[in-house]
């Protein structure tokens, strides 16, 4: 008898699944540090990219151009994956490549 063996995991929400791909940045995984917002709000991360140096505020978009692309469209938030690559290091590009090998969508 050939059983299969299903393991139960607790359901991961958009806000997880955002700040996951947010955290997965190095440049911003420090940023963000304790952040952990009862829910993602594209507005209030928005309003922290002001404070954040280029190659972070690039990775700040592509998160919320992930997160909602028409809402960041509406919003001028724009993420340019050539500017990105020419500016990010290898373990941040490591982390765009990630997530293009295996996107998560919220």
């Amino acid at each position: 008898m050939n059983k299969k063996c299903v393991v139960l995991q607790k359901p991961i929400n958009s806000t997880a699944l955002i700040l996951r791909v947010a955290r997965s940045f190095p440049c911003l995984d420090g940023i963000l540090g304790d952040w952990n917002p009862q829910k993602f709000d594209a507005d209030v991360f928005a309003s922290m990219l002001g404070r954040w140096s280029s190659v972070e505020r690039m990775a700040g978009l592509f998160v919320l151009c992930v997160w909602n692309p028409g809402y960041a469209e509406d919003q001028g938030w724009k993420f340019d994956l050539f500017d990105f690559v020419g500016a990010a290091d290898s373990s941040n590009k490591a982390a765009l490549q990630a997530w293009m090998d295996n996107p998560i969508w919220p």
